[in-house]
């Protein structure tokens, strides 16, 4: 055996190129049992990579995992296509006609609430940590920025207002753009006082430059949707794999495009891309979605993984409980401050203020960004590299920890769920009525389904709001703790082929809610009393078909109404 592993070793060390293979099926293996312990945990699965990065990187317990093998451009460049990636997605989930109605909020959030957080968190840090004015200044810049790669999954292991849900992802893909333009702006202030002397820099040129970048990286954005838009007519039809390959490659040129016409510019591009492709007629779109939720999860595994590996944990001792408490005071004063001021010119309830201005983790952005500026800095020999990569991987870990964890006790303490109709079961009739609900009704919906498979299915409609529960609808708790006693529910749909699990849901429901409105599918009429006794209301598929066709052949003009439904 000995034997073995010291030739397995001497071939690793004369195959670099097997080398990179191997640590590449390390960090997706690692990925995929921290994905398992996010399912089983209900914790955001960032806290699992970063530890598993902490304790099997460089300088962890067991290093297996070191970033430095890809080399400095090719760390950087997986970094710019996982961050690319993420963005362009959260930019695709974003409706058109939710942001138009939640607008105010969400340019508070991304305009006020920004310059809130950089200010507040520059002048606490400095001075908590003790750090001078410029560091402290650009770490503020760093976690001024939320991000899809945390909110998202959150949310959706949630059920709030929609309302709130929309400006929250909304403002997570948003201020990523805003946010670290104002960081790379700081960064070459910081870059021009260090090495000019006499006259400093002016303050009006980071805002001039970030303007400038911002409406760079939009142009840049809609002219790589116009030209895939462009592809899909002249091309048209298009298979489905083949749009999603046209896709990512419309996605990495947005970003580089952006790139070239300003640094960090990239982001903005491939928000404002992935928004104009969402919401245009585009083909494909759901499998797209799909597709990039998935090339999603790989590329925060992978980053999140190698960030975390190439961090010393020296870094985060040197800061210590002076770097938590700042943590914390922007948890507690920064972020909800910034939250109710650029909010306050909206119809937002006081409960659902406090709830955003309750969540508020950093993501993918922000670890990306002070991993590049912390390399930067070290080049050309300015000092604090080491207090930015350890205050904002604490940040990242505080945040995601306390936040994350403590979301659904907020939720649940601030009473913000909104009345929702509850279907049991996505086979062929429940799929059907979620897509006709999601759409037409101003109720949120939710779905149990026990299927993995069909769980698995229900991906992209999970993403647009639909609460989905992947559990056995027979079980009481589901209903007394997520669902708090069904107190928000308005109406109850049973749909499975099982009629007594149909039944047996309504029972359970209504015992805990009398006056809760019940329907039911029923396969085998003969039970229909027993249904009915209870005032659950019963249709059964094939007296439902016969009853249409009836409708059809005696009311000729009732065809089309029906064909059109």
């Amino acid at each position: 055996m000995d034997l073995l592993m010291s030739g397995l070793l001497e071939r690793l060390q004369h195959s670099p190129s097997l080398v990179l293979v191997l640590t590449t099926a390390l960090l997706f293996v690692i990925g995929l049992v921290a994905q398992v312990l996010s399912d089983r945990t209900s914790l955001p699965a960032i806290i699992f990579l970063l530890g598993f990065g902490s304790v099997l990187g460089k300088y962890g317990v067991i290093p297996l995992i070191d970033p430095s093998i890809y080399g400095n451009d090719g760390l950087r460049a997986i970094i710019a296509i996982a961050v690319a990636i993420v963005v362009f997605e959260g930019g695709l989930l974003i409706d058109f006609k939710s942001f138009r109605e939640n607008w105010a909020s969400v340019l508070g959030l991304v305009t006020i609430n920004v310059l809130i957080t950089i200010l507040g968190m520059a002048w606490v840090t400095s001075k908590i940590v003790g750090i001078d004015w410029n560091t402290a200044l650009l770490y503020a810049g760093l976690v001024s920025v939320t991000g899809p790669t945390v909110i998202a999954p959150i949310l959706r292991r949630i059920h709030v207002r929609h309302k709130v849900k929309v400006i929250l992802e909304t403002e997570a893909v948003l201020v990523d753009a805003v946010g670290v333009i104002a960081a790379v702006s700081i960064f070459n202030y910081v870059l021009a006082t260090a090495q000019t002397v006499g006259a400093q820099p002016a303050v009006s040129d980071i805002i001039t430059n970030i303007l400038l970048s911002l409406v760079l990286g939009g142009i840049s954005g809609g002219i790589c949707a116009w030209a895939s838009r462009q592809v899909v007519k002249y091309f048209s039809p298009m298979r489905g794999e083949v749009t999603r390959l046209l896709v990512l490659a419309t996605t990495l040129s947005s970003y580089t495009l952006g790139e070239m016409f300003s640094h960090e510019s990239g982001i903005a591009a491939v928000a404002v891309t992935g928004f104009i492709i969402g919401n245009t007629d585009f083909p494909h779109k759901e499998s797209i979605r799909e597709f990039k939720g998935d090339l999603t999860m790989m590329s925060i595994t992978v980053v999140f993984l190698l960030l975390s590996a190439s961090l010393d944990i020296n870094y985060l001792l040197s800061i210590g409980a002076r770097g938590a408490i700042c943590v914390l005071i922007l948890m507690l004063i920064i972020r909800p401050t910034g939250v109710f001021i650029s909010t306050i010119f909206d119809k937002i309830n006081w409960r659902e203020r406090i709830f955003i201005a309750s969540l508020g983790p950093r993501g993918i952005v922000a670890a990306s960004a002070a991993t590049f500026f912390a390399l930067e800095m070290e080049a050309k020999g300015i000092p604090g590299s080491n207090a930015i990569r350890g205050l904002v991987f604490m940040t990242i870990l505080m945040t995601v920890i306390i936040q994350g964890s403590g979301a659904r006790y907020m939720a649940d303490l601030l009473d913000i769920s909104p009345d929702s109709v509850l279907l049991i079961g996505a086979g062929n009739i429940g799929k059907t009525l979620i897509h006709q609900l999601k759409d037409s009704s101003d109720q949120g919906l939710i779905v149990i389904e026990n299927d993995p498979a069909k769980v698995e299915s229900l991906h992209a409609v999970a993403q647009e709001g639909v609460y989905v529960i992947n559990a056995d609808a027979r079980e009481e708790d589901i209903y007394k703790k997520q669902l708090k006693n069904v107190q928000h529910i308005s109406t109850i749909i049973a749909t499975s082929e099982d009629d007594w699990l149909n039944l047996r849901v309504c029972q359970i429901v209504k015992r805990m809610k009398p006056e809760i409105r019940m329907i039911s599918v029923i396969n085998d009429v003969k039970g229909r009393e027993v249904f009915e006794n209870l005032g659950i209301k019963t249709i059964n598929l094939r007296e439902a078909a016969a009853t249409v066709i009836y409708v059809m052949l005696d009311k000729p003009l009732a065809q089309e109404e029906i064909q059109t439904t």
